[in-house]
């Protein structure tokens, strides 16, 4: 039996995150790494496996399959989370998520999603 090493898990849920981000929300590898406040050269070196997140940007990496994890729950498809990212939304105080998601700003989404899902806000 093979076991992978944390590193190797590290490096394996940042590279499937990022390709999640691309997919999901649409966005290229500059506002990949604006999100989770890193150099878009490191976006590449997390895809090719050679480097390990930094405790900060695995958190940022959490937050962002955390979003996608509710947008699932809370939307019917892919057409439907799409509309509602790029749509302002007035909990966000109007703003758009996809733009908050750009600046890194994924806790407001983040709370505003999961108050969706639970029904404590619309």
């Amino acid at each position: 039996m093979t076991t992978m090493s944390i590193a190797a898990l590290e490096k394996r849920a940042a590279k499937d995150t990022i390709d999640q981000a691309r997919e999901i929300f649409g966005l290229d590898y500059v506002e990949v790494a604006s999100a989770l406040g890193v150099d878009r050269r490191t976006i590449f070196r997390y895809r090719a496996n050679s480097s390990v997140p930094s405790p900060d940007v695995r958190a940022r990496l959490g937050k962002i399959r955390e979003i996608a994890h509710l947008l699932n729950a809370v939307f019917a498809n892919h057409e439907v989370q799409l509309e509602w990212l790029y749509s302002p939304v007035p909990l966000l105080k109007g703003h758009r998520p996809i733009d908050l998601i750009r600046q890194g700003e994924l806790d407001e989404v983040l709370s505003v999603l999961a108050g969706v899902q639970t029904g404590a806000s619309s």
